[in-house]
């Protein structure tokens, strides 16, 4: 019998066993794809079969059963490994209870509910209890209301919670963005998702991979409303749904997507399916777009099945995959994108083909794939965003009392940081354990909410041991100092410290490769989980697999590797997770690689550019290789950058190198915005072929890119130059004002003066913020690097806050490092940003930042609005 048949045949089978009313799943081919699935997943997991599976031994009702099986069945690698079958039993329950309880919980479709309020895991955060502990607080707050009501309710309640702030890219579990009140957009987003889920109200986390006219990408929230998908900002409430800060960027997107968890058969556009999970387009929701059709040839002409094509948008400087599909038999794919310029990338194995495509114009592109690499060619692109477009104006109702609400939320979350300890505190601390007070400072003050287990661990280390305490609180992140427990930093403490008497020379080695219990991305368990008798001896000379290779050799044996269980999460596994379940992708693999290297006392890492496990010895970083991608790195060459661009390069946001690996070239991961003196005489490289991209991205969004190819051989010291393409402006006035006729009060002060006064007589930059919004927050950390520039230029920074944004809550103390001279200011009447509005005939006000930059005549110069990274440089770009 084939897979069809048994496929019809065991839907018509089922068919009879799941039409009961009130069953969860009526689909009969959802329910065997879930059973099919299931039964996978139990082979995959055998190694953890009574930690995840003993569960369903319990006395379950029906609908807790198929939910279960629903999230086991698509769970990736990360959920396997590190948590139990009781946690997502609780979960299920959770969610059953909330279909009950809500209004709109009996009226939600299976699928909507399967795929958008059942999962536990939104994107790639670490999972916590978060549903079952803010379950009552939530339904409390949204007593009575509709659906729509209680969607805006509980973003309210989320701002009261958490707001942005840029953090690494591990991103927090729920409960851990409200200990210490912030995250980023994709910790926001994954917040506000959790909020609704545990509401049993369907939810999901859409992003746009990058931005075409911004170096930077966004995550924000879709919510599922009387039959329709509504987007909203995560954490930062509007008075109605459509609305959001970003509306305005995302009429400029090439794309916008989100995962749906589980086998999906919707209607909405696929562009990537899997087994446990598919990606979603939504780009026709927010953005003018149209399908753009691929058609991959050999170089014959023949049609190449199977062929991979990537749709790569220019973004910090290197060619980012912003979505990925396959070619069919005839060698065609197709996807919806905006309406700007994009490379189209394509490759069978080690062939591969590209060109520069530009969707306004194109509605069908050809693309050649071939064995040759075009080493020693160079090309210019000039990259052209989607156009700039006014969005729908927001209604006024509701505004200001909305704006009320926010500052109230304000005070509230700003009265549970008070509870953090501050820097005198923290000092009393430091002089009564008779630690560096420095540093105890910092890491006091870094850990937010999470100060009492910092606290503790220090506590409890005995004295002689507390310098080596906070030289583990220097080496771990700053997300780590957020989250992490006094056990587990004690566990790391305690074994490292075995180990010491063997790097008396060598202090700082293993500070950061012993001690240190951050590898990369996963999340920090305790370092005895690794240390385990049953598999490996305690004393080294027993067992000779107690040392790295014979780890290596252990892992290679033990650990199976499954890249594609773990696409859906991308979330590493824990290194004793990888352990006990037996499986693990390939980065979790090299992560557990080595911490158990540091668990038994060898210094170990993943090297910074190419990621290879390395252990240290005999003063060399030896590499560990366990695959083939990782062999073709090994051959060492070496770089050195020659600056052919009047600016001084960065990496990331200037040029960025790539390697060819298997037909497509991957960056190295060299330090974001890294200055291209720091890099020194030459740096080291794996061998191999190279793709140099540089790029200078204009007011407009455009960018002006430069790429190179070329191969650098084992051992071969290469010289490479970085030209940046720039485009002469003459600096023309576009209008000039009367800085006499304009008034503002320096903030949290009476002091009102005119914006001639305010500029001290000097040239002068003018930035319209809202504290309260990202974008905002993003102008201000965007400055900072380029403070010296501008204090250089000598002019005057003035910060704008319209009125009843001014609020006691707001802090410019939080930005450090901005220009020398800069002055908060609140423009009273708001009369400054409507002459601007008045001047260029358009509605800027919902679309803060905007920045302008003048002489002391009034003579009005750069202008910008809205949200782009990068906005700093350019301003200084275009100062006298």
């Amino acid at each position: 019998m084939n897979l069809k048949i048994k496929i019809v045949f065991f839907a018509l089978f089922s068919a009879f066993f799941i039409n009961a009313d009130g069953q969860l799943i009526k689909d009969s081919l959802q329910f065997f794809h879930i059973n099919k699935q299931f039964e996978l997943q139990k082979s995959l997991a055998s190694a953890r079969k009574d930690k995840l599976f003993s569960v369903f031994d319990q006395n379950l009702t029906s609908d807790e059963n198929m939910a279960l099986k629903f999230l086991f069945a698509y769970m990736p690698l990360s959920d396997l490994a590190d948590y139990n079958g009781q946690f997502f039993l609780d979960n299920v329950r959770m969610s059953l209870k909330a279909k009950s309880d809500m209004p709109w919980g009996k009226l939600l479709p299976e699928d909507v509910f399967l795929h958008f309020v059942l999962p536990v895991r939104v994107n790639n955060e670490n999972l916590d209890s978060f549903r079952m502990v803010m379950y009552n607080e939530i339904k409390s707050r949204i007593s009575g209301m509709n659906i729509k009501q209680a969607v805006l309710e509980i973003n309210h309640w989320c701002h009261e919670k958490v707001t942005y702030k840029a953090s690494d890219e591990r991103t927090s579990s729920p409960l851990s963005s409200i200990r210490y009140s912030f995250g980023r957009c994709g910790e926001e987003s994954t917040f506000a998702v959790s909020a609704m889920r545990t509401a049993g109200i369907p939810a999901r986390q859409v992003y746009t991979p990058r931005w075409a006219h911004s170096d930077d990408n966004h995550a924000w929230v879709e919510v599922w409303v009387d039959g329709k998908w509504y987007f909203l900002g995560a954490c930062e409430p509007e008075p109605g749904l459509n609305m959001g800060w970003f509306a305005v960027p995302a009429l400029r997107t090439m794309l916008v997507h989100t995962r749906a968890f589980g086998w999906y058969n919707g209607n909405e556009q696929v562009v990537t399916r899997e087994e446990n999970f598919s990606e979603l387009n939504l780009i026709s929701n927010y953005a003018p777009s149209k399908k753009l059709t691929v058609r991959v040839v050999d170089e014959s002409s023949a049609s190449v099945d199977s062929a991979k094509v990537e749709y790569q948008l220019y973004n910090y400087s290197e060619f980012f995959p912003i979505a990925k599909n396959y070619t069919d038999s005839n060698g065609f794919t197709s996807i919806d994108m905006g309406l700007g310029d994009i490379i189209m990338w394509a490759n069978r194995k080690n062939e591969f083909g590209f060109k520069k495509v530009s969707l306004a114009t194109t509605d069908t592109c050809i693309i050649k794939i071939a064995g040759s690499i075009p080493n020693g060619k160079s090309f210019d692109y000039d990259l052209i965003p989607p156009v700039e477009r006014e969005p729908v104006k927001v209604s006024d109702a509701g505004r200001k009392e909305n704006d009320r609400r926010l500052q109230q939320e304000d005070s509230v979350r700003a009265h549970y940081m008070s509870s953090f300890k501050d820097s005198l505190w923290a000092a009393g601390f430091a002089k009564e354990m008779k630690m560096n007070a420095d540093s105890t400072v910092q890491y006091i003050i870094k850990s937010y909410g999470n100060w009492k287990e910092i606290i503790s661990f220090i506590q409890q280390t005995i004295p002689a041991n507390r310098s080596y305490a906070l030289s583990l609180l220097s080496v771990i992140s700053e997300k780590d100092l957020r989250d992490t427990k006094a056990a587990v930093l004690t566990s790391y403490l305690n074994n490292a410290l075995k180990y010491l008497p063997g790097y008396k020379d060598h202090y700082d080695i293993w500070a950061k490769y012993v001690l240190n219990g951050r590898v990369s991305g996963e999340m920090m368990a305790t370092a005895k989980d690794l240390y385990n008798p049953d598999i490996i001896s305690a004393e080294k000379e027993d067992k000779p697999e107690s040392n790295p290779e014979g780890l290596k050799k252990m892992i290679s044996e033990k650990i199976t590797i499954n890249n594609a269980s773990n696409a859906l999460s991308r979330a590493p596994l824990t290194p004793a997770g990888a352990f006990n379940l037996k499986a693990a992708d390939s980065k979790s693999r090299d992560i557990l690689f080595v911490a158990m290297c540091r668990a038994y006392g060898y210094a170990a890492r993943l090297q910074p550019e190419t990621r290879i496990p390395q252990y240290w010895k005999d003063n060399n970083w030896m590499d560990v290789i366990f695959d083939s991608v990782q062999t073709r790195k090994t051959e060492k060459a070496f770089v050195h950058f020659i600056n052919k661009s009047a600016a001084e390069p960065k990496y990331y946001l200037n040029f960025t190198l790539a390697l060819l690996q298997d037909g497509v070239y991957r960056t190295l991961e060299f330090e974001e915005e890294k200055t291209l003196p720091s890099f020194g005489p030459s740096v080291e490289v794996p061998a191999g072929n190279y793709m140099l991209v540089t790029g200078s991205r204009m007011p407009d969004g455009s960018v002006l890119s430069h790429v190179e190819f070329f191969e650098i051989k084992a051992g071969e010291k290469k010289d490479v130059e970085i030209i940046i393409r720039e485009k002469k402006q003459e600096e023309k006035s576009w209008t000039k004002i009367n800085l006499d006729e304009f008034n503002a009060t320096v903030y949290k002060s009476s002091k009102t003066q005119t914006l001639a006064e305010l500029a001290g007589n000097l040239p002068f930059v003018a930035i319209f913020i809202d504290p309260d919004k990202e974008p905002t927050k993003h102008v201000m950390a965007d400055l900072q690097p380029v403070k010296n520039l501008f204090d250089k230029w000598g002019g005057t920074v003035l910060f704008i806050l319209q009125p009843g944004k001014a609020n006691a809550v707001f802090n410019p103390g939080l930005y450090p490092d901005l220009p020398s001279r800069c002055i908060f200011v609140v423009d009273n009447n708001g009369k400054f940003l409507k002459q601007i509005e008045t001047l260029k005939n358009k509605t800027i006000a919902d679309d803060l930042p905007v920045i302008v930059s003048g002489d002391k005549d009034g003579n009005l110069f750069y202008f910008s609005k809205g949200y782009k990274i990068g906005v700093g440089e350019q301003l200084v770009k275009s100062l006298k």
